[in-house]
């Protein structure tokens, strides 16, 4: 499975109009589009104000036979170029191969979403560590995650070529705030993550919450 990102961030002034904009194109989208966006507000862990919109298929040609269609709709061109009048810059866009999954992966995405990880030193170590970790947090809170490997796309001011992620799905923040708690104080969590270092670049790791609206 691949996971499609585009990542938007309005100009200081603009968050609230962008966000609108941005909720009016993704209804759009999704009333044409057999592969249906995700839009996300960040709660923590980029810039304030930052969106996100997310696409799950399954393959490159289910996403090139949903998608390009779209590039040509003059309703969708109109939808993206009223977003554009909000944006500090272009979207940022990425696509990241699910490479392990730990629990039973929602169909649809939930209202909370946390993704943490870093740029792999180690490639081999780093994708041992990472599932391990992925199968020992869905043991200790219950939540079901995904562990994703970046692939194409620019780097973002957050996440950076060669990293890894676990995707974690919540179904509020009340939910987030108990695994957090629960992780902290959690010894076999701790010595994992204690071990981090040896595979991964911890000066870019990175922890991003969001809460989807469309």
């Amino acid at each position: 499975m691949k996971i499609v990102s585009n990542i938007m961030h309005p100009t200081a002034t603009a968050a609230n109009s962008g966000l609108e904009a941005a909720m009016k194109a993704a209804e759009y989208w999704n009333s044409k589009c057999s592969i249906p966006q995700t839009l996300y507000r960040v709660i923590a862990g980029m810039p304030l104000g930052t969106m996100a919109n997310s696409m799950r298929a399954d393959d490159w040609a289910s996403l090139s036979d949903a998608v390009v269609p779209m590039y040509t709709d003059e309703q969708n061109i109109k939808y993206q170029e009223e977003i554009g009048k909000y944006l500090s810059s272009a979207p940022e866009s990425s696509i990241a191969d699910v490479v392990h999954m730990a629990g039973e992966r929602p169909s649809t995405p939930t209202d909370i979403i946390a993704q943490t990880g870093a740029r792999a030193i180690d490639v081999v170590g780093a994708a041992a560590w990472i599932t391990d970790m992925a199968n020992y947090v869905n043991q200790v809170t219950g939540h079901p995650n995904v562990v994703i490997q970046m692939g194409y796309g620019v780097p973002t001011s957050t996440v950076k070529p060669g990293s890894m992620a676990i995707v974690t799905y919540q179904g509020s923040t009340a939910e987030h705030d108990e695994a957090t708690a629960k992780l902290r104080t959690d010894e076999g969590y701790l010595r994992r993550m204690a071990s981090a270092n040896n595979y991964f670049d911890m000066s870019s790791f990175f922890n991003i919450l969001m809460r989807k609206l469309v």
